[in-house]
């Protein structure tokens, strides 16, 4: 869409030009007016010296149609309807436009004035200031090529080359722009600034830096009155240690409010922190951003990225600089160790603690562990322990068939180099665990055990040590007598095909139907 903006655009800018040079041909070809003399406090003229001119001294006032030209002195060559004026020069256009300068070449013909040596342009309420300056009257543009600085009410801009259209009051600022406001500065390679919307347009690279931020964008406007901007190709604000990135960008300075449109990021620097979207927002004050449509969220540790897709994802920083993340709905998360899939995600930097509500999921290398609700707790950004509320269930695959299983109605775990090290059941605790002859690596045996609350040491994944409380009730049962209703405990659903498999994955979500 913006590709065709633009091109829609160019196609006006060459009509528009078309329609200038036209214009200013159709004033051409019509006759010229002589340059009046006024006044003049003397008149020389000498033909004897072969200087075709008159020499004007004192008080000096031309006329052509219906600008006015004022000097101290002046050579006025009628055979060519032209006048060179010095000091104290002056042009006056109408009510609005008022020219001045040391030197001034007017040439009636063509209606083009050359004024040079501090030389100021006022039009209105804005003025140019300059030590060149060609002013055509055909067409109400003037033209400065060395170094100009334009000034209104607000604003200040600077640059090399550029040209002022006085009907359209429009700026064209060229070669190294830097426009000033109290409160940014602009800069940029091309810029068209209007003196009475007082908004500025981009055409090129281009900064607004402030105190406080930094916008880019090579497309765009900026509307000084407002202090609103809509940014595109290759658009950012960077905040602080955060970016706003999109193919698109609106941002309200007044309420400090960045939105972004496809290609959406939001990133942290320092936390190492990437939300993807095609839509977006961003509050600068208080830190908060909302992303949606196809969102990813990735988190960088130890070289081993964390990935993980929703509907919508919140984050906020509270004043202490603790960042907290929402995800909502369809909720999956890929890790080369683990994934996991919910509903519902919360993570609050300050206890680095992640909440996972609603049917969660949680999968390492072979292992699998559901609860109502589970808590990850991270160290270092390195998992640490997590929780289980409320209908706990963690299973292990042993092979195709075999799982050995773990059940209670809480559980808690220890994580140590990213394996469990230790396992805590409470209340309604109940096991399967598969015996393995290790001389010739055949499950032998069930062993099976009820009990109030256990402790299970593991040591590589496997059970070194398990401590039973309040009486203990348990069973083995030799392989060759288990019946399939015997290995399995109440409410056991392995949900691997669920799982997501790779960072591609995590975009498709599958529905778990409610009677597995």
């Amino acid at each position: 869409m913006l590709r065709n903006i633009s091109k829609i655009a160019c196609l006006v800018f060459c009509f528009l030009f078309f329609a200038i040079l036209t214009n200013a041909q159709d004033k051409k070809d019509e006759k010229p007016r002589v340059v009046e003399i006024l006044r003049a406090s003397s008149l020389e003229y000498d033909e004897s010296t072969g200087v075709t001119a008159k020499r004007l001294l004192g008080d000096v006032v031309f006329r052509h149609e219906d600008a006015y030209m004022f000097c101290d002195s002046a050579w006025f060559f009628d055979d060519v309807n032209t006048i060179q004026a010095y000091n104290n020069v002056r042009i006056k256009q109408g009510d609005s436009i008022l020219m001045v300068g040391k030197y001034l070449e007017y040439d009636g013909n063509t209606k083009i004035a050359k004024m040079r040596d501090s030389v100021i342009l006022k039009h209105n309420k804005s003025f140019l200031i300059t030590d060149s300056l060609d002013y055509d009257r055909n067409i109400d543009v003037a033209y400065y090529f060395e170094g100009g600085k334009i000034y209104d009410e607000d604003n200040r801009l600077f640059s090399r080359r550029g040209y002022y259209y006085t009907k359209d009051k429009d700026y064209y600022a060229v070669d190294t722009v830097v426009l000033k406001n109290p409160q940014y500065d602009i800069f940029s390679d091309t810029l068209k600034y209007n003196t009475e919307s007082t908004i500025a347009y981009f055409f090129g690279p281009t900064n607004i830096v402030s105190d406080s931020n930094h916008l880019y964008c090579e497309l765009g406007y900026y509307d000084t009155s407002e202090d609103k901007a809509s940014l595109s190709n290759n658009a950012w604000l960077r905040s602080g240690q955060n970016y706003l990135l999109g193919d698109s960008l609106f941002y309200d300075r007044k309420i400090r409010y960045g939105e972004a449109f496809m290609n959406v990021s939001v990133v942290d620097t320092i936390e190492n922190l990437v939300a993807k979207g095609n839509y977006g927002y961003y509050y600068e004050e208080p830190q908060n951003a909302m992303l949606t449509k196809n969102t990813e969220v990735i988190y960088v540790s130890d070289g081993d990225s964390i990935f993980m897709h929703s509907d919508t994802v919140y984050i906020s920083v509270d004043t202490a600089d603790f960042k907290l993340i929402r995800a909502f709905y369809k909720v999956q998360v890929f890790k080369s160790d683990m994934q996991a899939r919910c509903d519902s995600l919360v993570f609050y930097s300050y206890d680095s603690i992640a909440h996972m509500f609603h049917n969660p999921v949680l999968w390492a290398e072979n292992s699998q562990i559901t609860a109502n609700h589970i808590e990850m707790h991270f160290l270092d950004k390195k998992p640490d322990k997590f929780y289980l509320n409320n209908n706990a269930f963690a299973i292990e695959q042993c092979d195709s068939v075999h799982f050995n299983q773990l059940k209670s109605r809480k559980m808690s775990g220890y994580i140590v180099e990213k394996k469990v090290r230790q396992i805590d059941l409470h209340n309604d605790c109940q096991t399967i665990y598969f015996i393995v002859d290790e001389e010739v690596d055949e499950i032998v045996a069930l062993n099976k055990v009820v009990s109030t609350n256990m402790r299970i040491w593991l040591k590589d994944n496997k059970v070194e040590n398990v401590w039973f409380f309040d009486k203990p009730d348990g069973e083995t049962i030799p392989i060759e007598q288990l019946k399939d209703e015997q290995t399995f405990l109440k409410d056991f659903r392995f949900l691997d095909e669920y799982r997501p498999k790779s960072r591609e994955d995590i975009f498709i979500w599958k529905e778990i139907p409610q009677n597995e």
